[in-house]
């Protein structure tokens, strides 16, 4: 024996204890219970195999329904080649939107948008897209029907509170607008001198005091006949 092939491997010992088929039948001539079921009934006690009632598993119906489920699917995938989807990104969104659905995904291109569209449609069929549509513009015309002006009888009391108000306000609209003709009669230097005269007495005034008279810029204000009411006007 020379260096290279190393040390010589030590064949270990094997024991041999016969045949397991052989020992079962000393066991069944002897009257002992088999081994197979003291096994079995020692699993169960332990809990460790879990015999049922009596129930029994349908392979045969579970492979029809898993043919009707992969049937359906090729049915959904053609229905889904035959659908039209515009080519207009807008209009797929808005879609989209009308079916609930979010109108873009994070790294979604226009492409990807109407082949997720298509397949929206190939389950929830075209004619919930139509069915929207159609309560869309139900609604929007309701919206434009509320819009619309409409007229109702009032009562007596309005009536004379509007005739009061003509009566009161057309007579001194009519003298505005008199002294505004008067004054487009006058030449345009007078009128010149009389706004630097104005602005020479409102500049030498000083400020007292001051109130928020409205929410938006005031256009007009008026004492009252007493002096001791200020009515004012804003846009």
């Amino acid at each position: 024996m020379s260096d290279d092939e190393g040390v010589p491997v030590v064949k270990k010992s094997r024991i041999f204890y016969g045949s397991l088929a052989e020992k079962e039948k000393e066991r069944l001539a002897k009257g002992e219970s088999s081994l197979g079921k003291v096994a079995v009934k020692s699993g169960i006690d332990a809990g460790n195999i879990n015999i049922g009632g009596g129930e029994s598993f349908d392979l045969e119906e579970h492979i029809n329904e898993r043919q009707a489920e992969v049937l359906a699917e090729f049915e959904r995938r053609k229905r889904a080649r035959q659908i039209n989807v515009s080519t207009d990104d807008s209009e797929v969104k808005a879609c989209l939107r009308a079916l609930g659905e979010p109108i873009t995904l994070f790294g979604e291109g226009p492409a990807e948008r109407r082949e997720r569209l298509r397949n929206v449609l190939s389950v929830v069929g075209t004619d919930a897209l139509k069915k929207t549509k159609k309560d869309e513009e139900k609604s929007k015309t309701s919206s434009e029907e509320y819009q619309k002006t409409w007229y109702h009888e009032g009562p007596n009391s309005l009536k004379a509170a509007r005739l009061w108000i003509a009566q009161y306000s057309l007579p001194r609209a009519l003298k505005r607008l008199g002294a505004a003709r008067g004054q487009r009669s006058i030449p345009e230097s007078t009128r010149t001198s009389l706004k630097q005269e104005l602005d020479k007495s409102l500049t030498s005034l000083n400020n007292f005091c001051s109130q928020i008279g409205d929410d938006r810029p005031l256009s007009f204000c008026h004492f009252s006949p007493n002096s001791r009411l200020l009515a004012t006007a804003c846009w």
